[in-house]
């Protein structure tokens, strides 16, 4: 009898990016790669016919919208798949955010600027469950930034993750009120919590902030 077919879905909004990750997970013996997806609207789509015994995703996606996307994205995913492994493949520099998105509960959390050998052999450990890892860089950045692997999380709260991200991406305090449905005075609270907490004193390098740790 020949052994199980395993399903992977990959989520990416680069198409370089799609097919290197294919090219590299399709090495594992029996893998199949059962959908090959652009954004977080799209993953959730494929995974309504779609059950993967993998998701591999990006954590920011430019086709996104802000509800499949994110910390949002690997929570929904992580409600509504609780027993599917998702390893995160990001090139996210914020060692406080890679803390919060492992204590999420994902499988692995990978720099995308690694060998692929390691995006590969982390996959086949998230298959058989050997764990929570993660790769050799993610580890280093989390480290540098102070966040060891069992340490305390970002400084900012998800919340305010979220508005600074949307913000250093064009969004107005206004539009950003809307996608998350709250106030607009707790938006701009939120920003200011989190300028305040950073020590930044204008917009300019909050979105300088932003770009620097992988937010935009």
């Amino acid at each position: 009898m020949p052994p199980p077919v395993i399903s992977v879905v990959i989520a990416d909004d680069h198409p370089v990016i799609q097919l290197a990750v294919k090219a590299t997970l399709s090495e594992i013996p029996n893998v199949r790669i059962s959908a090959i997806c652009s954004s977080g609207k799209e993953l959730f789509a494929a995974l309504q016919t779609q059950q993967p015994d993998l998701i591999v995703t990006d954590f920011t996606m430019e086709r996104s919208h802000v509800n499949d996307d994110g910390l949002r994205l690997v929570h929904r995913l992580r409600q509504s798949r609780p027993h599917t492994p998702i390893v995160v493949f990001t090139m996210l520099t914020n060692g406080g955010l890679l803390t919060r998105i492992k204590e999420m509960g994902v499988a692995a959390i990978v720099g995308k600027n690694e060998e692929p050998g390691i995006l590969r052999q982390i996959c086949v450990d998230a298959i058989t469950g050997t764990g929570q890892r993660l790769s050799p860089g993610i580890a280093a950045r989390m480290s540098s930034a102070g966040a060891l692997v069992n340490g305390t999380a970002s400084p900012l709260s998800p919340r305010e993750i979220e508005v600074v991200r949307m913000f250093a991406t064009g969004s107005t305090l206004t539009e950003i009120a809307g996608y998350l449905h709250r106030s607009l005075a707790t938006i701009a609270t939120q920003k200011r919590s989190a300028m305040r907490k950073l020590n930044i004193t204008t917009n300019a390098d909050l979105v300088t902030y932003a770009r620097d740790n992988g937010l935009t």
